[in-house]
């Protein structure tokens, strides 16, 4: 049972990965907000050269520790200055924050970023799609403890929050994911710029 979780783990990275790896650069500094355990960062950081850090409420113990780790006492303030960082990554992070309190973790990773944000989240279109989604988001988030809210959006209204946070999509982009989840409900990629840029 273990060695098939951590099978469907790897897969779930390298689906992950391969969407986001496009929209990052070797050397930069990016930010993991909301990192879990942190092997997307891992990942992206072992192939293309990405310099990580992890920033969470929690300490798993499972955690990648060969990165950085700012701890947050606060689930909207890292401790870290304005434009840290060329990059913060929100993996599935937004979903897992109740719908008002979804601008407040946006705003941070925006005061974090110097160049852009990447944001990938569950985009459930349809009922059916989001009652998978429920299912799978309760069933994978049990082992962590991750809070879950079901605060999801579709496409259009992410779009429209971003937009409303002086944020400007450069890169939209929809898929079914295989892994874990098997192609029952979309993710949605967003590679985000402030809008002076």
């Amino acid at each position: 049972m273990w060695l098939a979780y951590c099978g469907l783990v790897f897969l779930r990275d390298n689906e992950v990965g391969r969407r986001v790896a496009p929209h990052l650069r070797a050397g930069e500094r990016v930010l993991d907000l909301g990192a879990g355990t942190g092997l997307i960062s891992r990942w992206l950081a072992r192939r293309i050269g990405i310099k990580p850090s992890l920033a969470d409420l929690v300490r798993y113990r499972n955690r990648c520790r060969e990165f950085p780790f700012l701890e947050m006492a606060d689930p909207f303030q890292v401790p870290a200055a304005d434009g840290s960082f060329d990059a913060s990554l929100l993996l599935f992070v937004l979903h897992h924050n109740r719908y008002e309190a979804q601008s407040k973790v946006l705003t941070e990773a925006a005061r974090l970023a110097a160049q852009r944000i990447i944001a990938l989240e569950d985009t459930p279109e349809v009922r059916v799609e989001w009652g998978c989604n429920v299912l799978w988001d309760k069933l994978l988030n049990l082992r962590h403890g991750v809070p879950t809210p079901f605060a999801f959006r579709t496409r259009d209204e992410w779009l429209g929050v971003f937009m409303e946070h002086g944020l400007a999509t450069v890169h939209v982009e929809s898929y079914r994911p295989k892994w874990p989840t098997l192609g029952t409900y979309r993710h949605t990629l967003f590679v985000l710029e402030p809008e002076q840029q």
